[in-house]
């Protein structure tokens, strides 16, 4: 009959462990890169986003003030966006040319 030993066994990947020194050096390779190149492309789309709100919001007061013009009257808001939208989108492709 084989009896249990109370010694814990050790294993070949445990003896590996100990005989292996932790490595200060930071690798370089395609995941550094790669996180730095998605930084960079973040930053742009960013900036779209935020001009795209902006755009909307001046198109939105536009609508609005086009809304008070015609004294308040019910029933154009598919008119006062669609000359708002416009009149916005051409002042930024003017100042874009520009």
């Amino acid at each position: 009959m084989a009896t249990k030993s109370s010694k814990p066994r050790k294993t070949t990947s445990s003896r590996q462990k100990t005989n292996q020194t932790a490595s200060t050096v930071t690798p370089i390779g395609p995941a550094g890169n790669l996180r730095e190149t998605q930084n960079r492309a973040a930053a742009p789309a960013e900036q779209r986003i935020q001009a795209e709100v902006r755009i909307e919001e001046e198109i939105r007061i536009r609508a609005y003030e086009l809304f008070e013009e015609r004294g308040r009257q019910e029933g154009f808001h598919d008119e006062d966006w669609s000359r708002a939208e416009a009149e916005i989108m051409a002042k930024y492709r003017r100042d874009k040319s520009a």
